[in-house]
């Protein structure tokens, strides 16, 4: 039976190097070695532990951010602008320590997506968006849920800006219903889908009539301190606002929200934010809110395949404590990650094992290999237009895996989180695949600027001598990499395929420990360079590597 019962115990390597997998955009070797010796719930408690905000992201020409007032320098393009902020955040997973709260910006973003190209002309909006995710990373799933509903970017992504008393918009009402609150359930009959109805689609359109976005930046939320959406003609009233009642169907209970703040015919500013206040109240007492948003992050965390017996077991529980804890996102993640279920060991049958078991994203196996690695890349203070270069590269890179990267095809998301059956398969074809295989080619080889200059190298021979305990033995060689490496146990045949055939090249063990012994004493690493970066490479182009 699933069972969110904890876990007891020291994590150990195996289970500490899953959690980190899965919490954070890969482990590096000090946070193994760290989190192995706790329990699940001393590592939750690090993984939640308050971080800094990130410094912002800045304009090389300009020297300053483009957080209003600041601006960026006209020479670059806003398309240029907007891949800066793509780099800032990638490079925010590539630092993150091993912390969960950029694991959840990139679940919220997969939630609640957004595609930069639709506001690329207001660059500034995406990097409030992030901005937002990230204060709510940790925090309450309806407030932000709330905050997203006038989030600027979100306003145009979605058409929420032309959203107008007597020209209804209904994109984000439908998308807000299926994919970020109370989902779709079956279809029981004519525009009915079980946990709502085209009739609450038409009714919460006209409850979000009137929001338009402020490209003066002057409405700040309170709570967060970021810019927001604006109720238009925000003096007193708004003549865009729909004051009608808004009759929801019966899977809202027959609610009647209605505008609670009028002055003739036009809502007061006080009465548009009631209302959204009211809206929100009422989708999320419903029950399939909360279980809807611990689907999604089971799926994210543990698995995509939700049995009657996940259903019941570990969603509904789990929705229970998201309802008890008012939607407060972190009762749920301690439950979840220090549960016998996220480990696997709440039965005796391996081959549901969930340790290794969902396909890496492009963004997990790039971002992951560089923290694995501890690859240094250009330094943003002093070499920003080579850090910003490498990351531009990159950002190519995950796109011919598959990953365009903060451009979903889809409102919906990305396939991979969503898309049934397939799911984490989405991730693999024929050609993202074989780009995948050549991303470790590159990092062996180096990635460079249009002038030869190495922005990111993959030293595995340094890598070696610095972290494994004894290099010159094959076997504690071998051991200690695939350890780290690969997430799933392999059979003898593949691990013997390793060390024999790549690493030894079908020598004997001998051959192996002269070698290194020679690279040692005479600081030639010829031949211990050519089997490493031989072995590197096959390991990263396995299948397993390409699991978590």
């Amino acid at each position: 039976m699933a069972s969110l019962n904890p876990i007891t115990g020291t994590l150990g390597v195996q289970n500490a190097s899953h959690l980190l997998r899965r919490a954070t955009f890969g482990p590096r070797l000090p946070d193994i070695q760290l989190f192995s010796g706790m329990t699940a719930a001393a590592a939750i408690q690090e993984l939640l532990l308050p971080q800094t905000p990130p410094d912002l992201p800045i304009d090389y020409l300009s020297g300053t951010d483009w957080v209003y007032p600041n601006t960026y320098d006209p020479s670059h393009s806003t398309s240029t602008i907007a891949q800066f902020t793509s780099a800032w955040w990638i490079e925010n997973m590539r630092s993150s320590g091993n912390n969960l709260t950029d694991r959840m910006v990139w679940f919220y973003h997969t939630h609640f997506p957004m595609i930069l190209s639709r506001i690329q002309n207001r660059p500034q909006f995406s990097l409030d968006y992030l901005r937002l995710l990230r204060f709510y990373a940790l925090g309450n799933y309806k407030d932000l849920a709330k905050a997203i509903c006038i989030d600027n970017a979100m306003l145009v992504h979605l058409d929420g800006n032309l959203n107008v008393k007597g020209a209804p918009q209904e994109n984000f009402a439908r998308e807000f219903l299926e994919l970020f609150t109370v989902g779709k359930g079956p279809q029981v009959g004519p525009d009915d889908y079980t946990n709502f109805t085209e009739t609450d689609v038409k009714a919460l359109t006209k409850a979000l009539t009137g929001w338009g976005i402020d490209t003066t930046f002057q409405t700040i939320d309170p709570v967060t301190g970021l810019p927001t959406g604006e109720v238009k003609n925000n003096q007193t009233t708004s003549t865009r606002h729909d004051v009608s009642d808004k009759q929801f169907s019966a899977a809202f209970n027959n609610t009647v929200i209605q505008t609670t703040g009028v002055t003739g015919s036009n809502a007061t500013i006080q009465g548009v934010y009631q209302e959204l206040d009211d809206v929100i109240d009422m989708i999320f007492n419903s029950p399939h809110t909360a279980k809807n948003i611990c689907r999604r992050i089971y799926r994210q965390f543990v698995y995509f395949d939700i049995t009657n017996e996940i259903e019941t077991d570990i969603i509904e529980p789990l929705a229970l404590i998201l309802e008890q804890n008012n939607f407060e996102i972190i009762p749920v993640l301690e439950t979840l990650l220090a549960s016998e279920h996220f480990y696997d060991v709440d039965n005796g049958i391996t081959e549901d094992n969930n340790i290794g078991a969902i396909i890496k994203s492009p963004v997990d196996l790039v971002v992951g290999t560089m923290r694995l690695f501890n690859l240094d890349v250009p330094d943003k203070t002093t070499d920003l237009e080579n850090h910003y270069e490498l990351y531009r590269q990159l950002i190519f890179h995950l796109d011919a895996q598959g990953l365009d990267f903060f451009e979903p095809y889809d409102v919906a998301g990305y396939d991979a989180y969503f898309q049934e059956p397939g799911f984490h398969r989405n991730w693999i074809s024929s050609n993202y695949l074989a780009n995948r295989y050549k991303i470790a080619e590159f990092l062996i080889d180096g990635l460079e600027n249009s002038s030869g200059t190495v922005l990111l190298k993959l030293d595995i021979v340094d890598f070696v001598q610095s972290n494994c305990s004894n290099p010159s033995d094959a076997d504690v060689l071998m051991q200690e990499l695939v350890g780290w490496m690969i997430p799933v146990q392999l059979t003898t045949d593949r691990y013997n395929f390793f060390k024999d055939n790549v690493l030894l090249d079908q020598l004997t063990p001998a051959f192996w420990t002269t070698a290194w012994d020679n690279y040692v004493l005479t600081n030639d690493d010829t031949t211990v360079r050519m089997q490493l970066e031989k072995l590197a490479l096959a390991m990263m182009q396995s299948p397993e590597y390409q699991l978590f």
